[in-house]
């Protein structure tokens, strides 16, 4: 076997088994904030849909997850005595229904989590919205990549359909790489945005804006990721098929951290950064009327 080959085939091994463990944590992270928001006095209807947001991400992420160890048992165990070897029938079965149907679910998680719903959304796009108090030229850029993004995803996965066709090279890979271009450039001003408005906040009143909540509110880990993604898809070394695995499972765990902290009534909201801004104020007014108070008892 070329050692291409067995990069590629390492990469896969590698990518899924990762993905196995942040799978792991997708599900426990739903059923705990599915918990928390059955308990919660939220409104009916937030608690429904949140409820209901995150089990259609993570069942896209289990047909990706499925369609990948799917795909991997076929080519690793039933099929091992394949004409060409492994390598033959990863090149033949690119195009498999079962291959598409997986990156098509990866997809479409990827854009309903960079994209906005309305006032119910979780994530990227209308959580910089709200971080940066409903203020709508800031997300007009944004938006505008994200629209791109969504189409180039949608062409990457009708390309990947045609017969023969190769994620990884020819008119399905020019697509992708634009795709994850187009994604990572959103998620990087995106995630930019909202780290310096949160740390705007954290020096004015830092309980409201540790290191967690920046972390997760601005989804800086999977933008990280992203961006190792692009640069080992645009390279095409085999380890992109690792990273791009990895990606595709932090596509649905970074906004069931959001849940998370819904769920747990510590997320931030519409309302949150008045509420830092008056804190704010009536701090530094008690500390000016005890200050006042302690030069009159002290002339």
């Amino acid at each position: 076997m070329a050692s291409a080959e067995l990069a590629t085939e390492r990469a896969l091994y590698i990518g899924n088994t990762i993905s196995t463990v942040v799978y792991g944590g997708n599900l426990f992270l739903y059923a705990y904030s599915t918990y928390l928001l059955m308990i919660s006095t939220k409104p009916v209807r937030l608690r429904i849909f949140y409820t209901c947001f995150g089990g259609l991400l993570l069942l896209l992420l289990t047909i990706s997850f499925a369609s990948n160890n799917a795909f991997c048992e076929l080519m690793w165990i039933e099929r091992q005595n394949y004409p060409g070897g492994t390598s033959a029938f990863l090149a033949a079965n690119m195009a498999a229904w079962y291959n598409v149907f997986g990156t098509a679910a990866d997809c479409a998680a990827n854009i309903l989590t960079d994209g906005t719903l309305g006032k119910f959304t979780t994530y990227i796009l209308y959580r910089c919205y709200i971080i940066w108090g409903s203020s709508w030229p800031v997300i007009v850029i944004p938006a505008i990549i994200y629209l791109g993004s969504a189409t180039m995803a949608v062409m990457m996965v009708i390309q990947s359909a045609m017969p023969t066709s190769d994620l990884w090279q020819g008119l399905a890979a020019q697509f992708g790489i634009s795709w994850v271009a187009l994604t990572v450039g959103f998620n990087i001003i995106v995630t930019a945005l909202i780290i310096y408005r949160l740390l705007f906040f954290h020096r004015r009143w830092s309980p409201y804006t540790g290191i967690a909540e920046i972390l997760v509110e601005s989804a800086l880990p999977f933008t990280v990721l992203g961006i190792a993604y692009l640069a080992t898809y645009i390279q095409g070394v085999p380890s992109a098929t690792a990273v791009g695995i990895v990606w595709g499972t932090f596509v649905v765990l970074m906004p069931q951290l959001i849940i998370l902290r819904i769920a747990s009534g510590v997320a931030w909201s519409r309302d949150t950064a008045s509420n830092i801004t008056q804190t704010t104020l009536l701090y530094y007014h008690s500390s000016s009327s005890d200050s006042s108070n302690i030069t009159r008892k002290n002339p």
